[in-house]
């Protein structure tokens, strides 16, 4: 990996620039990170970036629990054993075990080999040191500096956006760059309808900018709010144009829209698209737009 450096946003507001954008406020010697990397080799080049700029890591704010948020935590938990780590009180458990949340990719069985690895789960465990409870907008004090905490689910059930005093979004998943967007044709959420209201509520934020951890930072967050609506109406239509023509088993949708866009045939990439067509027909379902029944030993959605 090339050598990290912290990227100016705006007053003690940073970002430490890589394949990943890990959010950074400083206050005299001290960093507070938000998310911390995706394992050992990010936090360390993470904190290198720090230590050359002549701060410490002395919290994480975490947005949610998927790894390259968290993966770092145990590294830095190890090396500095005063740090406080913070997460929503529904993230918290995925990220102090890394079994959860291929367990839950497997119904609660005894998780796949092929699921258990850096791409669904952090690799070390790492203890929340500051549980942040109950889930709803405030504000937390980090070192005497007020951070506004805003909910953002839909990626994940209790993801978080941090609001700087400098009046920056550090939006966790719930937005992603441009490049993001192209590079995966399904964006990976979990609630359609809590995602949705997401985007609409990012959109009234009165912030001056928005750090994207798969993105970097950006300005024009109407614009770019409003490319993932219509992406999210755009799977949500391809989904219902497949049912269309006769009802279908999630797993045959799921091959459906691999095919269609030539999703890579592992492990991972199938579980993720799968658990994402599974959360638009919930959304579907709300809507009264299709039906679910289990059928010839299958559970087959179709239109209503």
């Amino acid at each position: 990996m090339a050598q990290l450096t912290l990227q100016h946003v705006k007053g003690n507001s940073y970002f430490c620039s890589g394949p990943m954008s890990i959010g950074v406020y400083v206050h005299e010697n001290k960093a507070i990170l938000i998310d911390s990397g995706g394992d050992e080799s990010c936090a360390k080049d993470v904190n290198k970036a720090l230590q050359a700029a002549g701060y410490h890591a002395d919290a994480i704010i975490n947005t949610h629990c998927h790894p390259d948020h968290c993966g770092g935590n145990a590294y830095f938990q190890k090396n500095f054993p005063h740090i406080k780590i913070y997460a929503t009180h529904d993230e918290q458990p995925f990220i102090e075990d890394p079994l959860l949340a291929p367990r839950c990719f497997c119904c609660l069985a005894a998780p796949f080999q092929g699921l258990q690895n850096k791409y669904l789960a952090p690799q070390k465990s790492s203890t929340i040191t500051n549980p942040i409870h109950p889930y709803k907008d405030h504000s937390i004090t980090i070192n005497g500096i007020e951070f506004n905490i805003v909910t953002l689910p839909g990626h994940t059930p209790g993801q978080i956006g941090i609001i700087t005093p400098d009046n920056i979004l550090y939006c966790g998943d719930a937005l992603f760059g441009e490049s993001t967007i192209e590079k995966h044709p399904i964006l990976f959420y979990t609630d359609i309808k809590k995602t949705l209201e997401s985007f609409e509520k990012i959109k009234t934020l009165p912030v001056d900018g928005c750090v994207l951890v798969h993105g970097g930072i950006i300005y024009n967050i109407p614009t770019i709010t409003k490319q993932h609506i219509a992406k999210i109406m755009e799977t949500k239509d391809i989904i219902l144009d497949f049912l269309r023509s006769q009802p279908l088993s999630i797993d045959e949708l799921t091959q459906k829209i691999m095919l269609k866009y030539s999703i890579g045939n592992n492990m991972v990439a199938f579980t993720l698209t799968q658990t994402t067509i599974r959360a638009y027909l919930s959304y579907l379902e709300q809507e009264k737009l299709v039906s679910l029944i289990v059928s010839e030993g299958l559970l087959r959605a179709l239109i209503i």
